[in-house]
């Protein structure tokens, strides 16, 4: 998992161009009509992001038709969200076609942070969509924020620790291999960054289907990993091993699970048994 840039030019001239690519005229003069407070409710959301204060924000109350013409706008696969997703993923070194909830499953739809059923104002609110799949996005569900605190991690806004907080544990049987994954705070993460955490994983159920797409990544690690001990000593493979996993945790994040599970591995004697 990965911090996500957000959209960084105007929200509101993005917002504009969503409506004027509608081809219903009546829809987009209903809109257009709305523009004064829509422009104030781009700018009171763009304040909070800015000051990382979401929790603050108040819902417009928009019912009935406006609610309605709002909701027209989205459209996943419509020409300029498109943009939007490859602009979003589209990092230096590539694209990041994995969604940074989970790390398992590709990109295929944008979650609205702010949940668009209570804040339709915000549909297409480019700061407000991120990049995801369709497993996460049903599991992180409506509920976002308790008693004036935000409750659930924002990949835009909350940077991610760069010491370890996910783990694992290893059960090696004769004939099986058992993983059970879990976040500790041992590495003196801010707690309610830590909370945080823990919500993600928890609600996305991360800790189980990590465990779920463990066997394909071990059979893969194990391909690696023999090839080379055969002309090298233990210690040089292990050296290796852990300078790959060095580079995969650059590209994908510190807690990226692969790279947790095969640190595990790769310090397991019972798993190192084999190649010795």
């Amino acid at each position: 998992m990965k911090n996500l840039r957000s959209y960084d030019e105007d929200s509101f001239a993005f917002y504009e161009l969503v409506r004027s690519r509608k081809r219903d005229a009546a829809l987009v003069a209903r809109l257009t009509a709305m523009d004064a407070n829509m422009r104030l409710l781009f700018d009171r959301y763009d304040q909070s992001f800015a000051a990382n204060d979401l929790q603050s924000l108040n819902a417009h109350g928009y019912v009935n038709q406006d609610k309605a013409d709002l909701g027209e706008l989205y459209e996943y696969d419509s020409a300029t969200l498109s943009k939007l997703k490859d602009r979003l993923t589209t990092t230096p070194s590539g694209r990041l076609v994995k969604c940074q909830y989970c790390t398992i499953n590709s990109i295929s739809t944008f979650d609205h942070f702010v949940p668009q059923g209570d804040f339709p104002e915000f549909i297409v609110h480019p700061k407000n969509l991120l990049c995801c799949c369709g497993d996460c996005n049903p599991r992180k569900g409506s509920r976002w924020r308790n008693a004036g605190q935000r409750t659930v991690l924002n990949l835009y806004l909350d940077t991610l620790p760069a010491v370890q907080y996910l783990f694992v544990t290893v059960d090696i049987g004769f004939t099986s291999m058992a993983t059970a994954f879990y976040l500790e705070n041992r590495n003196g993460v801010d707690a309610r960054l830590f909370a945080l955490l823990v919500d993600h994983y928890s609600k996305l159920n991360l800790y189980e289907r990590f465990s779920d797409e463990a066997d394909t990544v071990i059979t893969t690690f194990r391909s690696v990993i023999e090839p080379y001990r055969e002309n090298h000593t233990l210690q040089e493979t292990r050296q290796f091993v852990l300078e790959t996993i060095r580079k995969e945790q650059i590209a994908f994040g510190q807690n990226y699970w692969q790279s947790v599970l095969k640190l595990e591995l790769i310090n397991n004697d019972d798993f190192l048994i084999d190649y010795e």
